[in-house]
């Protein structure tokens, strides 16, 4: 399906030590046309966009999640520029440093060249060739979080071509002027997600994005919220998965969390 050099030779098993304890990975709209808030996306998507961004079957994508390994890297004062690849392609992305963060720890990322590492950022066009500007870019530790991020990708393209079709035919006046007046074609569904999540999902969500504190809301505030609503088994499910689809993401510990669209 994809060609790359990199997958012979270069592949998942040159550098087992990258890869210590082999765990289960975790586990997705700006108005205009339709938009998605996150998706994950093959490089040569990203190399192949137009200037106005990455776009799948019509849906707009304000932020890209991208599997790919590390071939360069540049260090500067002010930022980092890595040369990443996957079997797709090849691009750069740039992580823009906090220059008031004095802890060189949590300002650049532990990354050498030859890891795998999962980045959120979005695509820019920059003197006429593509490059990811990063906000999060996080080692890859489970080799099997390399496959799950190309099925995730398959899922995701089939999803927005069907939901595309969907949309053509519910808003196809010629379609619905022959049904009775009763037909509850093409009624919007009160309880529809928003963002791929579903209402459960949605009740932690807001709890994060309603949060105005920098380091954002601990999950113990946020649970104490919702112990009436939700067991806590599910409640840390939700979050898991959230972070795994770039919903949210934590930030001073793995305790504390703010929603990917505050950026």
């Amino acid at each position: 399906m994809w060609n790359d050099q990199s997958a012979v030779g270069g592949g998942f098993y040159n550098s087992p030590s990258q890869f210590g304890n082999v765990n289960t990975p975790n586990q997705g709209q700006k108005t205009g046309r339709r938009a998605s808030r996150t998706a994950p996306i093959v490089i040569k998507q990203a190399l192949e966009c137009g200037d106005d961004g990455v776009k799948i079957w019509g849906t707009e994508i304000q932020i890209v999640s991208v599997v790919a390994r590390v071939r360069n890297i540049c260090m500067q004062s002010t930022k980092i520029t890595y040369t990443i690849q996957d079997i797709t392609g090849r691009m750069r992305a740039v992580l823009w440093l906090d220059q008031e963060n004095d802890d060189e720890e949590k300002s650049a990322p532990k990354v050498q060249v030859n890891d795998y590492v999962q980045i959120y950022g979005n695509v820019k066009t920059n003197k006429g060739k593509k490059v990811l500007m990063a906000f999060k870019i996080m080692p890859i530790t489970d080799v099997n979080a390399i496959t799950f991020h190309y099925l995730h990708c398959i899922k995701n393209k089939i999803k927005m071509e069907a939901d595309s079709k969907k949309e053509k035919v519910d808003n196809n006046p010629t379609f619905t002027s022959g049904l009775p007046a009763n037909s509850m074609v093409g009624v919007a569904d009160n309880t529809a997600s928003v963002n791929g999540l579903n209402q459960r999902q949605m009740m932690v969500f807001n709890l994060i994005r309603a949060s105005t504190q920098e380091q954002g809301i601990s999950k113990e505030d946020m649970y104490t919220s919702l112990k009436d609503r939700m067991p806590q088994k599910e409640f840390e499910n939700i979050l898991e998965w959230m972070c795994g689809e770039g919903h949210i993401y934590s930030t001073i510990d793995e305790e504390h969390f703010r929603a990917t669209d505050a950026f």
